[in-house]
């Protein structure tokens, strides 16, 4: 399978994620002419280029334990192994994630999941761009290694195994030493079973989570069984077929020439790639192009497919990153805007269902609009960049940024925001000091005139906000450049809140200080005017402290009073180094956020009489 990748990756699979080969590599090495892991210092690294698929081994991988998945901008958050900072990554068009040997959605992986990131530069310097990303279950399984049990120490919480690879006649690769505790799930055909019936002699794989530089991690889950290990991966191989046949094969268009177009599809699998889709990529069939954008997202795949045939299947390299291997020509009735060189398409195999993605997903959604919900909407700077003429967070970098003017209300998308702790206010300048998320930078500001302070979604004075709460700061730029001026301060409560958002409790962890947690839409109408509740746009884990305060109704309660399902808004402190970001409070039900919210309002309004 492709997932196997040469030199670098075997190693990996026999070292923890988090170590580098690099003492012991050759220091350069021909057959790349950039910068890689183990070669290659004195070049600079590979950046990737539109319409190009990044080789292999031109990405820094990098071990880390993914703690937060956006599924609608294919983007996420994982905390390094290594150091434990946390690290940004978006995916590209073509980037790919890796979970049971197969590919898969962000949506699909546990949260704590420890993976190896493939990233390269984004431009400017750091690591952020995702080529792939692989879990232990996916390397190990990958080399044809499998882990038989020697034997079970659960007392001691561990298991002691014997590294193999039947297939390559190598009986014993190494000895492993697997931990596991109460919450490890085990897994024999499709039942679970206790870790009490593990057995000597049973052959494992195995996924982790906590790993870091002193400890090796504990078992999440352990597959158990060779027959057990074929099935799990064919089930996941199954289940994002049908992910990507409701929402069509995404790929680039590489050319287009009168009313044909040349498209490359993304996949990091290849022979998946073409034992599932063959049949349906076919000279003389019909098919349906959407135009999407570069998160794959479409607008309104019902009324905006273009009905085209295929003229041509041609086959393509598939020495690097995300490229399927498979490239075809379609001729299309009418030649849309979208449908233009460098940009992605969702191509839709006859006969296959063409629906609007959940609620959210697409670029033109039903029943909902708002400039304020920048993060869930189509977002009008980042699509249509033309229409702003100064810089935004999301383009235009070329461009100054918009300069603030006293009496006008500033543009939409003409702010920087910035996250950061608040630290100190002076209630009657309106300015304050922030530390800035994760580098750790103090920064001065003054609240403008005609600027905004939300606070539990509610109008609020600077004061009110606890000093330790982490905000967006919304920017401008003060005479000398730098960004001090703030037209709003909005802490996270009222952020979720504002954007019809909330966090869904999906699992509790206490002991260990965590709360895995849904994003989760308001119900929306949809075209047919009724109410429906979209699948959750993302996952993330908050942490927790004996020190955070829990609130139901008009009540302090105790996070054990928490349950999966809750509905949940939260404040937190800022992320420093060595001092991970937790939540300062918790409120629970919908009917608690609007009392707080209520409450807030009034507190303001009886400041001013």
């Amino acid at each position: 399978m492709k997932f196997f990748r040469p030199l670098l990756s075997l190693s990996l699979a026999l070292l923890p994620l988090s170590l580098s080969l690099a003492e012991d590599a050759p220091k350069t090495d021909p057959r790349y002419p950039f910068r890689t892991d183990f070669a290659n210092a004195n070049l600079p690294w590979y950046q990737p280029k539109p319409l190009e698929f990044p080789p292999h081994h031109s990405d820094r991988r990098i071990g880390g334990t993914l703690i937060s998945a956006d599924y609608v901008h294919r983007s996420g958050q994982f905390r390094t192994s290594k150091t434990g900072e946390i690290v940004d990554f978006t995916m590209p068009p073509y980037a790919s994630v890796h979970y049971l040997l197969s590919e898969a959605d962000l949506r699909d992986v546990p949260l704590g999941t420890d993976y190896l990131f493939f990233l390269n530069d984004d431009g400017h310097g750091h690591f952020t761009r995702l080529a792939t990303m692989e879990e232990q279950f996916t390397m190990d399984a990958s080399h044809s290694f499998t882990y038989r049990l020697d034997e079970v120490k659960l007392a001691e919480g561990k298991l002691l195994t014997t590294k193999q690879s039947i297939p390559k006649n190598l009986p014993e690769v190494g000895k492993a030493e697997l931990h596991v505790n109460a919450a490890t799930r085990v897994w024999k055909d499709d039942q679970q079973i206790k870790l009490e019936d593990l057995q000597p002699g049973d052959v494992l794989l195995y996924n982790l989570t906590g790993r870091t530089a002193a400890s090796p991690g504990t078992c999440t889950d352990i597959w158990v069984g060779v027959e057990t290990h074929k099935k799990t991966i064919e089930q996941q191989m199954a289940k994002h077929a049908a992910f990507v046949k409701l929402r069509g094969l995404p790929g680039w268009i590489d050319k287009t020439e009168g009313n044909k177009l040349t498209i490359t599809f993304f996949s990091d699998d290849v022979p998946a790639f073409k034992k599932t889709w063959t049949d349906d990529l076919v000279v003389g069939k019909d098919v349906a192009v959407t135009v999407a954008n570069d998160e794959l997202r479409p607008w309104n795949p019902p009324v905006d497919k273009e009905k085209s045939s295929i003229l041509e299947v041609q086959k393509v390299p598939t020495e690097c990153y995300g490229c399927s291997g498979v490239r075809v020509v379609v001729q299309v009735a009418y030649m849309l805007e979208g449908f233009r060189r460098g940009h992605c398409i969702r191509l839709f195999g006859a006969g296959w269902p063409v629906k609007d993605p959940p609620y959210g997903e697409n670029l033109m959604n039903y029943g909902y609009r708002g400039d304020t919900n920048t993060e869930i909407m189509e977002n009008t700077a980042k699509e249509y960049p033309l229409q702003f003429p100064y810089r935004t967070d999301y383009s235009n970098e070329n461009l100054p940024w918009f300069k603030f003017r006293a009496g006008e209300k500033p543009p939409s998308y003409s702010e920087h925001r910035v996250l950061g702790e608040l630290v100190k206010v002076d209630a009657e300048k309106r300015t304050g000091q922030f530390r800035t998320d994760r580098t750790g930078e103090t920064v001065e500001f003054t609240l403008l005139p005609g600027g905004n302070v939300q606070y539990l979604n509610a109008n609020s004075a600077l004061a009110d906000i606890p000093l330790g709460t982490r905000c967006t700061f919304s920017l401008y730029q003060d005479n000398a450049g730098a960004f001090t001026q703030a037209w709003a301060v909005t802490d996270d409560f009222s952020h979720l809140a504002s954007n019809s958002t909330k966090y869904r409790v999906t699992a509790l962890n206490l002991a260990e200080g965590r709360i895995d947690v849904g994003w989760q839409l308001a119900k929306m109408k949809n075209y047919n005017g009724d109410m429906e509740q979209t699948p959750d746009l993302g996952q993330h884990i908050l942490l927790v402290t004996p020190e955070t305060r829990v609130w139901k109704g008009d009540l302090q309660v105790k996070l054990a009073d928490l349950a999966v399902g809750d509905l949940i808004l939260a404040d937190v402190s800022g992320e420093q180094a060595g001092q991970p970001s937790h939540c300062t409070d918790i409120w629970i039900g919908e009917d608690t956020h609007k009392a707080v919210t209520e409450r807030q309002s009034k507190k303001l309004t009886s400041a001013k009489k």
